[in-house]
């Protein structure tokens, strides 16, 4: 796992350019503090920091082919990779490491821009070509890996993190009136838009070269949930365990301590569990929960780290964490108002007190069909059978007070399924988000902060609507959110996380099923389930679902009530001219009373503000949040046994 950044035609002489390089990997230290590399010539720089995880000593990078025409730096590890060796050597590549890396090289040397359909892992790949003068960037299926880039026209710059590009002499810090709109809108902003105008990210399943001095970008894979296999329940309960539990096994490969994280839920348990039937030795897992017992879940983590013996590992984050948000929110890059980052980042310190790789369970609820949300809609598919009596509904929410319960679903009766999605799960449903943003982030309409989602729904018209969420929700939240979150919060801490469940070989295999296998009548996550009647204990199987959230809906009325009213309230937030200022008064105002539960908008405002202070204005990090308090990591019993 590392860090990547770099450039081609940057304009600069040798020192400047060298040194610009330098300083593009150093702000990124923490995605690989075990080593560092750097490749210049001609106006064309790669770089990378390491985090040391194969081939400690011998896969320092950049990596060449055998005549040094071919220059590789790259994010991720391919599992397969040894396998893949044996078949490039046949084809008669000769290799000088025992990396992974090199055989990212000569894959590429023998597929040219499709080398990517050999690659089994997690990836954010840099290739320069020298003889095509050729730049290449690649990142992994699921977006598992980040990349973002810059391109105006001349130079090309990119990097795992945004904040490398923004070194670079004479870039632009304008915000993006769409993109800010989409963050309103779904709580991140989905590639290939940034907050910034002319910084884009690369999409996941994407590969873009550079080469005459444009730019191609090309799609090399989609999960396709079109129904093609035919098998049976219980046939599909087998293979899925299969895949599964060679998911696991393949993502053991590692010369570093390694763990797992574990949240009580079926996800993240089914994972530890097929890691403790392969391994040697109890597997180190890692768990997290608040003082407030409605978000802790450490008590069902517990029950699966004594069925299987883990060296279990665990700690309650209190109140005082909130001097770690700036370094949140500048080292995300962008705005992200996902409030679990923090307990994400919270348990990636744990587990990396211990290890330097954990695996998580991510994905199963996109996979399988998991969120609440999914359950929701399909509840009130009777809507869709109203015909002109839907009309009804938003004339009878319009006479209703502001906060008033049912207004907001009042108000979807006239919506398209589609549209009635997306407003349900959006941070600012369109009139909330019409009121907010000034005329100049509302470019477009709701429509155009819409569209990324709509395409997606449309991708999969012939679909029923239960797998065309989870379409949507595979091309969208998990890559721009979910995988954000866990990449951001882990990498900070220079921790290594794994996803299993995102296997695209597992992934494949799943999506191809109908629907009536994978969710009967739909049944959130059944086939998991069934995979996990063998593997854990019923107190986890049928349990009900809990997001990994923080208690803000408490904390803004109680403890960060002061801080955050002072924020969001300030002028320095009111001369941005990004909101109405008097919408959000009212906001807070009616989070204050009761009257409405406006936590995740007040949650993403605050963090969209900061966000500004930081980028835009240029505040420290590291400086500019004067609290008395400081966070804690306060270990519980056991912290050291549980075996």
């Amino acid at each position: 796992m590392c860090g990547i950044a770099g450039f081609v035609n940057i304009g600069l002489n040798n020192e400047d350019a060298g040194a610009l390089l330098a300083s593009m990997t150093d702000i990124i230290h923490h995605r690989g503090p075990d080593d560092e590399g750097h490749w210049l010539k001609d106006g064309v720089g790669l770089g990378i920091r390491r985090l040391s995880i194969i081939d400690l000593s011998g896969g320092k990078q950049p990596i060449t082919n055998e005549d040094g025409s071919v220059i590789v730096v790259y994010n991720g590890e391919i599992y397969n990779y040894q396998a893949l060796r044996q078949e490039l050597e046949a084809a008669g590549h000769h290799f000088t490491t025992n990396s992974d890396t090199e055989t990212i090289v000569h894959a590429y040397e023998e597929d040219g821009l499709d080398f990517t359909r050999r690659l089994r892992g997690m990836f954010a790949i840099a290739i320069w070509d020298q003889k095509h003068r050729r730049l290449v960037l690649t990142r992994d299926r699921f977006g598992k890996k980040p990349l973002y880039y810059c391109f105006d026209g001349q130079r090309l710059l990119f990097g795992s993190e945004m904040k490398s590009l923004l070194l670079a002499p004479g870039l632009s810090r304008e915000l993006d009136p769409v993109a800010i709109n989409q963050y309103f809108t779904y709580g991140y902003i989905p590639a290939p838009r940034t907050a910034l105008t002319g910084i884009s990210k690369l999409a996941a399943a994407h590969t873009l070269s550079f080469e005459n001095g444009s730019i191609v970008l090309q799609r090399y894979w989609q999960l396709d949930f079109t129904p093609r296999c035919m098998d049976d329940e219980e046939t599909a309960v087998q293979r899925v365990r299969e895949l599964f539990a060679e998911a696991v096994r393949i993502r053991l490969m590692s010369e570093v301590p390694l763990g797992a994280f574990l949240s009580g839920g079926i996800d993240s348990s089914c994972v530890v569990a097929l890691m403790s039937q392969v391994a040697t030795e109890p597997v180190k897992t890692f768990s997290i929960g608040f003082e407030e017992q409605d978000y802790s879940e450490v008590k069902y983590a517990r029950l699966v780290a004594q069925r299987y013996q883990t060296d279990h590992h665990e700690c309650i984050v209190r109140l005082d964490l909130l001097d770690v948000l700036p370094r949140l929110i500048w080292d995300f890059d962008e705005p992200f108002a996902d409030a679990s980052m923090v307990p994400t980042y919270y348990v990636s310190k744990l587990a990396r007190q211990h290890v330097t790789v954990a695996l998580s369970g991510d994905g199963g609820d996109e996979l399988f069909g998991g969120y609440m949300r999914y359950a929701r809609m399909m509840a009130d598919n009777w809507v869709d059978r109203l015909g002109p009596l839907r009309r009804v509904g938003p004339l009878v929410s319009a006479l209703m007070p502001g906060g008033m319960r049912g207004k907001n679903r009042l108000r979807a009766l006239a919506l398209d399924p589609e549209v009635r999605y997306i407003e349900g799960s959006s941070i600012f449903p369109t009139p909330l988000r019409q009121r907010l943003l000034q005329s100049e982030f509302l470019v477009g309409g709701a429509a155009d902060s819409q569209r990324i989602q709509l395409d997606h729904f449309a991708e999969a018209r012939s679909l029923d609507f239960y797998t065309r969420m989870q379409h949507v929700d595979v091309a969208c939240y998990l890559p721009y959110d979910i995988l954000v979150k866990v990449d951001k919060a882990s990498m900070l801490t220079s921790l290594e996380a794994r996803a299993p469940l995102l296997d695209h070989v597992l992934g494949e295999y799943v999506a191809s099923l109908r629907h009536e296998v994978r969710n009967p009548g739909g049944q959130q996550k059944y086939l998991l389930k069934r995979v996990a009647e063998s593997l854990l204990p019923d107190e986890i199987l049928h349990r009900p679902k809990k997001g990994f959230g923080l208690p803000i809906e408490h904390w803004f009325r109680g403890e960060l009530k002061e801080l955050a009213w002072d924020i969001l309230q300030s002028q320095q937030a009111s001369n941005r001219g990004v909101v109405n200022t008097g919408q959000v008064e009212r906001l807070l105002a009616d989070h204050q009373s009761h009257l409405y539960n406006h936590d995740r908008r007040i949650w993403a405002w605050l963090c969209f503000e900061l966000w500004c202070r930081l980028y835009l204005d240029g505040a420290d990090h590291s400086a500019f949040w004067p609290l008395k308090s400081r966070p804690s990591l306060a270990a519980s019993g056991g912290e050291r046994g549980m075996r």
